[in-house]
């Protein structure tokens, strides 16, 4: 009475949005999935699922309608922030704490940096502003902050870099991650990550500060060359000179032979790099396609990672993957599927009506609008057909 169905991720070898669903139905009865984690949900052919989002929930497949023009990006664990040219902020996901609300006549914004809960913008005279969760104090930015060139921002605590070369800190202090150094200076680059600190020196050396369960502040005696540094809750990468990087803390393994790196992205359990050739190298986990590169991302210019989620700034324009696919339903003959599309894209539902079919047929293109799009086939009688999307 039941058939299986599968949830699968992956590129094609055209196309710049690649994503797959699989769905079987049979007897009256309609298979559907949470689509973003491994299991099953056996439904009748009138209910209607609902997709359960993590990783890819709250708005992080799609950024919003018509952003281009990114010089940008930045992620936490379920929303995600845009600069633009312009010097305006765009933001997405999660809105529980209201990270996404962004204040109104904000401009004139060089850098942004997303936390927990909260998000935090650098404007171009080298002030800082913020919104969202302030519970632990990461939104009361030190009075008199000025001149600041750098930012970042941890689970609860913040970390600015100020041009004389000296580090300023804030928020939750619990594990010690606000207590600057004594005596530090000469720092080209700061990390706030979850409860610890990490800053780049002048020289390439780096020195770290805050909680330590994970090995995660446990430096590597004489890492040297080190021109930037990226990390999440329980590791840190740093990429090196010479286009290599290494790693400390429990952090997933870094793929033999990796070279040629000129930026890297740390999310929770994954992570992602650019090469000098232009390719996007992720590795770690791939639980729900976070680890999954798409084709035709050319020119990447920089990454960032999120929870179980990636995202990459090519050219002006912001390139997510993989794209989310929603309430699969069945009625009577017709099955629908929603995507949260993109515009610029175009969204296929595509069938085959036995699995050892050698191709799939078609139905009707229906260009992306940057918002739900609903996916029909009206003709879905055949006990067997199997369906899956495709973006191009």
């Amino acid at each position: 009475m039941y058939n299986n169905l599968v949830l699968s991720s992956g590129p094609r070898q055209e196309g710049k949005l690649i994503s797959r669903f699989w769905i079987s139905h049979r007897n009256g009865f309609s298979l559907a999935a949470l689509a973003c984690i491994s299991c099953l949900a056996f439904l009748p052919a009138n209910s209607r699922a609902t997709a359960t989002q993590t990783a890819w929930g709250g708005g992080q497949v799609a950024p919003p309608s018509g952003l281009n023009n990114v010089s940008g990006v930045s992620s936490s664990y379920e929303h995600s922030l845009a600069v633009k040219t312009d010097g305006t902020v765009s933001a997405w996901g999660n809105n529980m704490n209201y990270q996404c609300n962004v204040p109104g006549g904000l401009v004139n914004v060089t850098k942004v940096a997303a936390g927990e809960f909260y998000s935090l913008a650098l404007l171009s005279n080298g002030t800082v502003t913020g919104w969202g969760a302030d519970d632990y104090g990461q939104l009361e930015i030190p009075s008199g902050l000025t001149s600041v060139t750098a930012i970042s921002a941890g689970h609860a605590h913040c970390i600015a870099l100020k041009s004389d070369g000296t580090v300023v800190s804030w928020g939750s202090n619990i594990y010690g991650q606000t207590n600057v150094p004594a005596g530090l200076t000469g720092i080209k680059a700061v990390l706030a990550v979850w409860n610890y600190s990490v800053a780049v020196r002048s020289n390439g050396t780096v020195v770290a500060w805050g909680v330590n369960d994970a090995g995660q502040t446990n430096v590597p005696g004489g890492l040297a060359n080190v021109t930037a540094v990226s990390g999440n809750e329980t590791y840190c990468l740093a990429l090196k000179s010479d286009g290599t990087v290494t790693g400390w803390g429990q952090f997933p393994s870094i793929p033999g032979g990796l070279s040629g790196v000129v930026s890297i992205a740390a999310g929770e359990t994954h992570a992602l790099a650019i090469t000098s050739s232009g390719n996007i190298v992720a590795w770690g986990s791939n639980v729900i396609g976070e680890s999954s590169v798409p084709g035709g991302i050319s020119n990447p210019t920089s990454v960032s990672a999120g929870w179980r989620y990636s995202l990459a700034l090519s050219g002006n324009s912001l390139v997510i993957a993989p794209f989310s696919i929603s309430n699969p339903r069945k009625v009577g003959n017709n099955f629908s599927v929603t995507v949260l599309s993109q515009n610029g894209a175009t969204y296929t539902l595509e069938y085959k009506n036995n699995v050892t079919d050698a191709a799939w047929t078609p139905l009707t293109p229906m260009p992306g609008n940057g918002t739900s799009l609903t996916l029909t086939d009206a003709g879905a009688s055949v006990p067997n057909r199997i369906y899956h999307v495709r973006a191009q």
